[in-house]
């Protein structure tokens, strides 16, 4: 054999190697693989945080209520921010262990557009009944006073703040029974998933004796379902009433001024659970051009702070129009039903919304 053949040979083999891990390269996930990726990277490492954030509001609720100090009302600031933007993060998981129970609702009663959460409020301070305050007992009134949209209601009275005296002792009371139902429902949303036989196991074990999923295909869908739920309600709640005048509705957590920080936990969650569905990788060579347009959405909605102005380390240098973010949201969301969903083989059933 001479040189140059042996040359032309190993050439051959290169170029049939290269290929096969082209081949590789672009194949895209299994259903299966989707599925565990975005719950073992996404929603558990979330859901965790929930709890762990949780965990820590009741005891500086106390803290604020024995002591009335700066240092106290700081501390509480701090750990109700971290309980809220753990929230944001799992907010559109509407399925499942969230949707049993009404726990999303008892978790965060927003939107409000009726005022339930002032309303009843003031009525349990107005009655102060006793039985309210006792353990557990919050659970049984209505979701609007059971969570964080209560806890923010006390938090920020200005006229009869959180503190120390007999004047404000049912008012502590409560804030510190309300603390206390969202450590349980918290855990309760934790316990769901990651029990064994829980919902983690039941979308990674779907068949035909599985009660939710049939198949892989359906798990996969649920999550893909979850991500255009955010989307949506990211875009039609936070966004919306800020670029339609006629759009009437209050921002979330607006009373503590956390409506910037929702924003931006909501949609470094979303951008999570975007990634580690790896839709993208479905697609066929002929729509990079899908690829281009979302890198350049993504851009937009990370680079605004939800208000109108630039978010912290935004990876573009100008503070992106609220018009531009929302319309690039729902345009991904569009592609995401439109082009990624059909070329994954996936089924979402999702009502769109008209996004104008």
């Amino acid at each position: 054999m001479t040189l140059q053949q042996t040359a032309k040979i190993a050439l051959s083999i290169l170029a049939l190697l290269a290929h096969a891990a082209v081949s590789e390269a672009a194949e895209p996930p299994s259903h299966t693989a989707i599925v565990q990726a975005a719950i073992e990277k996404h929603v558990i490492p979330h859901i965790d945080a929930l709890k762990e954030a949780a965990a820590q509001l009741p005891g500086a609720v106390a803290s604020m209520c024995r002591t009335g100090s700066a240092a106290a009302k700081e501390d509480l600031s701090s750990r109700f921010r971290n309980v809220v933007k753990a929230y944001a993060g799992i907010d559109f998981l509407r399925f499942g262990p969230m949707l049993e129970g009404g726990r999303r609702e008892r978790l965060s009663f927003w939107p409000d557009p009726r005022g339930f959460v002032g309303r009843q409020l003031r009525l349990i301070l107005l009655n102060k009944d006793e039985a309210v305050v006792q353990p557990g007992a919050i659970a049984k009134q209505s979701v609007a006073v059971q969570g964080l949209s209560a806890l923010e209601g006390l938090m920020t009275d200005k006229e009869f703040p959180l503190g120390p005296g007999e004047a404000l002792r049912y008012r502590c009371e409560l804030a510190e029974a309300i603390a206390a139902n969202i450590v349980s429902v918290a855990d309760e949303i934790s316990d769901g998933w990651e029990k064994p036989g829980g919902w983690k196991d039941k979308m990674l074990h779907p068949g035909a004796d599985n009660d939710t999923y049939k198949s892989p295909e359906e798990s996969a869908g649920e999550l893909v379902k979850a991500l255009l739920v955010g989307l949506s309600l990211t875009a039609d709640l936070q966004l919306k009433p800020q670029v339609k005048p006629g759009v009437k509705l209050v921002p979330p957590f607006q009373k503590s001024g956390l409506q910037k920080a929702f924003y931006a936990s909501s949609v470094e969650s979303l951008r999570s659970l975007y990634d580690a569905l790896d839709l993208e990788d479905y697609l066929a060579p002929d729509k990079d051009w899908i690829k281009n347009w979302t890198g350049g959405a993504w851009r937009a909605i990370e680079s605004s702070d939800g208000v109108g102005g630039r978010a912290r380390r935004a990876p573009r240098n100008d503070a992106p129009p609220l018009r531009e973010v929302f319309d690039k949201m729902n345009g991904l969301r569009k592609l995401v039903i439109g082009e990624m969903s059909v070329a994954a083989g996936l089924t979402v059933g999702f009502n769109e919304l008209d996004g104008d």
